[in-house]
C-alpha cells in the first residue's frame, strides 16, 4: 500500500464524489464498474438470488453513504468488495445457510467470461460441492482470488485481514479442494 493515491484511485475518488453529490453520469458510472462483479460475489457466498440483490442494494447505499471514508488509498472495486463481503458475512452468520442454489456465472457476469476448468476432467458440479465444503472466509478469498484477480493485499483489505493471513486462508482452501476433489474422484472411479 502506499502513502499517496495513484492516479487511478484519485478519479475513482472523484467518480464517487459526483455520484453521491448527484451527477447521474458519474452514479451510472459507479454501478455499472461495481454491480456484476459484487453480484456475482453475493451471490456465489449467499446461494440464492434474491439474498444477493439485497446485499449489493445494502452494499451501494454504504457505499454512498461511506464515500467521505473513500481515501483512494485503495481502488474503488477493492472498497465496495470489503462491504459486500462483510455483508455476505453477516447474512450468512444471520441465515446460517448451507443451500446453494445454481449459479450460472455467464448469465451474470457478461463483462469477463470466466469458465471452470475442466482440464483434469473434474465437472463444474465437483467444484462447486467442494467449494461448499469451504468455511464462509475460505469460500470468500478464493471467490475474489479465482474470479476476480484480486491479490492477497486485495482480499486481505476486503476481509480485513493482513496479507500473510490471506496466503494462509487461500493455501488452507485449496488443500480442503484438493482433498474433497480427489474423495469425489475416488467415489466416481468405484
Amino acid at each position: 500500500m502506499t502513502l499517496f493515491p495513484s492516479k487511478q484511485h484519485r478519479i475513482e475518488q472523484a467518480l464517487l464524489k459526483g455520484a453521491v453529490a448527484g451527477d447521474s453520469k458519474a452514479s451510472k458510472e459507479v454501478i455499472r464498474l461495481l454491480s456484476s462483479p459484487a453480484y456475482s460475489l453475493a451471490w456465489k457466498m449467499l446461494g440464492n438470488k434474491e439474498d444477493a440483490e439485497d446485499v449489493v442494494q445494502e452494499a451501494f447505499i454504504r457505499l454512498w453513504k461511506s464515500a467521505d471514508s473513500f481515501a483512494g488509498k485503495s481502488g474503488l472495486f477493492t472498497y465496495f468488495y470489503a462491504i459486500v463481503s462483510n455483508l455476505c458475512l453477516d447474512r450468512i452468520k444471520s441465515i446460517n445457510k448451507g443451500f446453494f442454489e445454481e449459479f450460472n456465472e455467464l448469465d451474470h457476469y457478461p463483462i469477463q467470461e470466466i469458465e471452470w476448468s475442466n482440464g483434469e476432467g473434474i465437472s463444474p458440479e465437483s467444484i462447486q460441492k467442494a467449494m461448499n465444503v469451504l468455511s464462509s472466509k475460505q469460500r470468500m478469498a478464493m471467490l475474489m482470488w479465482t474470479y476476480q484477480d484480486m491479490t492477497a493485499e486485495q482480499i486481505g483489505y476486503a476481509l480485513e485481514m493482513n496479507k500473510n493471513s490471506v496466503d494462509q486462508l487461500l493455501y488452507r482452501a485449496k488443500l480442503k479442494l484438493k482433498a474433497e476433489l480427489e474423495k469425489g474422484e475416488s467415489h466416481a472411479i468405484k
